[in-house]
């Protein structure tokens, strides 16, 4: 994934919102997200994984654990895809959301979609 590269976030045939790629980390792809309006349900559940993971960075007792994880596998029960230009894409991928901005980690490599 390269900067200024434009990756659509879906949910089957839904657009959820657009990411463009501005940099890479070591853990993670940073991107600028512009949610449409079908994103909107999903807010409150990305907002809650942001919250909780400022939470477990300053104390990671289980409970928060527990409870951080059971947020992930939500999202990620959420099989979302990133496509862009060309129907390439990634099939599977680890998500934040926090604001406008969007930290992507893909799980799979970038296939025709």
């Amino acid at each position: 994934m390269t900067p200024g590269t434009v990756y659509t976030l879906e949910r089957g045939a839904e657009v959820l919102g657009t990411l463009r790629i501005t940099g890479v980390g070591g853990f993670a792809v940073h991107a600028d997200f512009e949610p449409a309006p079908a994103f909107a349900p999903y807010r409150v559940l990305f907002d809650e994984d942001a919250r909780l993971a400022h939470l477990v960075a300053t104390d990671p007792h289980p409970d928060t654990l527990l409870e951080a994880e059971a947020v992930l596998d939500s999202i990620l029960a959420l099989n979302l895809t990133l496509r862009r230009e060309g129907d390439l894409g990634f099939r599977s991928v680890l998500i934040s959301i926090e604001g406008n901005r969007a930290d992507v980690r893909p799980l799979t490599e970038e296939i025709p979609l």
